[in-house]
């Protein structure tokens, strides 16, 4: 092999800050220094923890048959081999596959999906110490084992069921490439929708939010408005809201595409949602609809968050038991079409779900109050 591989220990400039551990390359009298994702302090540097050890030796494992690779092609430069290193995604390696598999949804506008993996990437690394495995190291064990640290670690049912599923596909994905072999691994971890608590609020909260005096707020008064604003729109997400643009409006109808599916939903502009659109007209950035954006921060993930503080504080204003979120807008519309009567199929069609199955999902947790009213009507007999 004519390149060398050492480790060198980098330190922060910073003090009590972790040090970076890169692997230093020297090809053709040529050195080319390579940041691995290992962090230590100098008092570890010597004496590295167990994880730490493994994960190097693994880094080195890696490096080592990409330069095998490359020496059995022709000659090589030590920044081919350190752009092969970077950006080699099907090395057989996990993390490195999860990052091609997201950049192939964020290039098919499928950033949600590729968000939620970027999230389970990121906790399975935390389960895993920082440590990289192979593909074939996933099984049966491992992912129970995850699972039973995501339950002990106090996360919630479906979260847990969300970050399997998404490895689970990137696993899928792996298996039809050929860089591993089908072991089933998720067969015994819980991947399916759990019921959720009711998040929909009553019609007389809805009522009491929109006539609220938040004249002195106008961070709370624009989240409430954004709140109805979702609501009059059919439960709109928060992202979809965000990336509105004027040029949406068309003859009196608001047309765009969900960033979740890429469906098309066309909604007719009520006189309640234009007085929205014209109350924050002259504060939105470049051709957005609505205020959510700033030149400082066009991040959906940031504005999300800041919205749902600012309703957590409506919510304590108006005392109410559930704290109100971008998502209760969407699950108390479709509650309350389903109360006045409106088929499901209609409610599926409205909110721009692929299926009822998904639909149902929102209106299977109904109040037990009503429930309980329906049962008593069936079985009075008189």
């Amino acid at each position: 092999m004519n390149t060398s591989i050492k480790l060198k220990f980098m330190p922060s400039k910073l003090k009590d800050k972790r040090g970076a551990i890169c692997l230093q390359l020297i090809h053709s009298r040529k050195i080319k220094l390579l940041r691995t994702r290992f962090r230590l302090l100098p008092q570890e540097w010597e004496n590295q923890p167990d994880h730490i050890k493994a994960g190097l030796e693994a880094e080195i494992k890696k490096i080592t048959e990409l330069i095998r690779r490359l020496e059995m092609q022709n000659d090589y430069t030590v920044e081919e081999l350190a752009e092969l290193y970077a950006g080699n995604s099907l090395s057989g390696y996990l993390f490195p596959f999860i990052d091609y598999v997201v950049k192939d949804l964020i290039s098919s506008n499928r950033r949600k999906t590729a968000s939620i993996c970027i999230t389970a990437k990121k906790s399975f690394e935390r389960f895993l110490c920082g440590q990289d495995i192979t593909l074939d190291s996933i099984d049966d064990d491992l992912m129970r084992k995850y699972e039973s640290h995501l339950k002990i670690s106090g996360i919630m049912k479906n979260t847990v069921a969300c970050y399997m599923r998404s490895l689970r596909s990137v696993y899928n994905q792996a298996v039809k490439l050929g860089l591993t072999t089908q072991r089933n691994p998720f067969a015994r971890v819980f991947t399916n929708i759990d019921k959720t608590v009711k998040r929909a609020v009553n019609e007389k909260t809805v009522i009491k939010l929109k006539n609220l005096d938040l004249s002195a707020y106008s961070e709370l008064a624009l989240a409430r408005d954004l709140f109805m604003f979702s609501f009059y729109m059919r439960g709109m997400s928060f992202v979809d809201m965000a990336n509105l643009r004027k040029n949406n409006v068309k003859n009196g109808y608001i047309v765009y595409a969900r960033s979740k599916t890429g469906q098309t939903l066309t909604v007719k502009i009520e006189d309640c949602m234009q007085k929205i659109i014209s109350r924050y007209e002259q504060q939105t950035l470049e051709d957005y609809l609505l205020p959510i954006f700033t030149s400082q921060n066009r991040s959906s993930v940031s504005q999300l968050r800041n919205h749902n503080k600012r309703l957590k504080r409506i919510s304590e204003i108006l005392k109410l038991k559930k704290t109100l979120s971008s998502y209760v807008s969407r699950h108390t519309w479709a509650t309350l079409a389903l109360r006045k009567g409106i088929p499901v199929e209609v409610i599926s069609e409205s909110m721009g779900h692929e299926n009822e199955t998904t639909t149902r999902i929102y209106l299977a947790s109904l109040e037990q109050s009503v429930v309980d009213k329906a049962n008593a009507e069936i079985i009075r007999l008189k």
